[in-house]
């Protein structure tokens, strides 16, 4: 490190070698739905429920998505890539050949995990905001889920090899095995 100030590109490549879980966040406006693909996206509080999703304000769901009172997050399983890349493309139908469930915020049909929320908060940082949302319903399947790493998608796959516990490394002297 030499002291100087990240660049926009460095930073991006740094961001792109976190996995993270690949979300479509979704909202039903006046002019109709609204989404987009979302991997800034996390658990904020427990008491109360809050999850935490990053929207560029350039993004042409923004406005939809933010000013929403209601939206819906669905966690995309590791089969659903092709939604991942449909609902992050500009000037099309995102919605096209996707199955939402019945009901009030829009949850794709067959997601890993479906949340319905409450706008809670929004806060400007840089050139995102932040939308907090309050679960109000909640809905876990079983599978796997689609992850994105270095701007390449895939899937999860569990090692089964033995992570010493803290307490058994707190026995061998303090340091992991």
């Amino acid at each position: 490190m030499d002291g100087k100030p990240i660049s926009g590109h460095q930073f991006r490549e740094a961001l792109a070698h976190f996995a993270s879980g690949v979300t479509v966040v979704a909202a039903r406006t006046a002019e109709g739905l609204v989404g987009f693909t979302a991997t800034g996206f996390t658990s904020a509080s427990l008491t109360p429920p809050l999850v935490l999703v990053c929207v560029g304000r350039s993004a042409s769901a923004h406005d939809g998505i933010v000013g929403a009172e209601r939206f819906g997050v669905s966690v995309l399983s590791d089969g659903q890539e092709w939604m991942a890349e449909q609902f992050a493309r500009s000037g099309i139908d995102r919605f096209r050949g996707v199955s939402l469930l019945p009901g009030g915020v829009p949850l794709v049909e067959g997601a890993l995990v479906q949340l319905e929320c409450r706008r809670y908060a929004r806060h400007d940082a840089g050139d995102h905001s932040i939308l907090l949302g309050e679960a109000l319903n909640g809905f876990v399947a079983a599978g796997r889920p689609l992850v994105r790493f270095a701007r390449r998608f895939g899937g999860f796959v569990a090692e089964s090899i033995h992570r010493p516990t803290v307490a058994a490394a707190a026995r061998v002297g303090g340091q992991y095995e």
